[in-house]
């Protein structure tokens, strides 16, 4: 049992690193677009224009879902740093899982309504 929970951390830990890294990919890609492609200053038909596109709504709900998995994650590991209870970390488990579900579908819902305006 002990050796799985260590290979489970050990794969969080590979997951927490690369997700890291595809954020870094995908920040510069949001750069690039946003101060190198777009015209200044951004508005809101160009935001528009963008999110129109399937891919790009797709692209920034990848990048959102990263986000929020690289964030969530790390908070998991500060949560759970000092081996707390059971029904510590399922109280703490539900929480985070729910809200970003909700953060994900909200902000992508988000993007498909700018490009539909």
């Amino acid at each position: 049992m002990t050796k799985m929970i260590q290979n489970r951390e050990k794969l969080r830990w590979v997951f927490q690193r690369l997700s890291g890294l595809q954020l870094l990919l995908c920040f510069g890609v949001h750069i690039w677009v946003f101060y190198f492609k777009l015209e200044r200053p951004v508005e809101l038909e160009s935001l528009q224009k963008i999110f129109s596109h399937a891919g790009w709504v797709i692209f920034y709900a990848l990048f959102i879902s990263l986000i929020v998995y690289h964030a969530f994650s790390g908070l998991w590991t500060v949560l759970t740093d000092n081996n707390p209870s059971k029904s510590y970390k399922r109280n703490w488990k539900i929480i985070l899982w729910t809200s970003a579900v909700v953060l994900i579908i909200v902000t992508t819902w988000n993007l498909i309504l700018i490009g539909r305006a």
